[in-house]
């Protein structure tokens, strides 16, 4: 049986030498780095994240 997804948000590309280069990235550090984006994104406007929502859900 196979479950039909729909497709949203956005692709992009990273090549298999940039995902070595950031799985070789202690942890912390990877989590860190996630943690300040999470933060940099709360502090854009409503507005902005609302639309960024839509696009990521396929209403875009």
């Amino acid at each position: 049986m196979s479950k039909k997804f729909k497709e949203c948000g956005f692709n992009y590309y990273l090549s298999k030498e940039r995902i070595e280069e950031y799985r070789k990235k202690p942890p912390v550090k990877r989590l860190l780095w996630l943690y300040q984006l999470n933060l940099f994104r709360a502090k854009y406007p409503q507005s902005i994240r609302k639309i960024q929502d839509r696009f990521r859900s396929g209403e875009l």
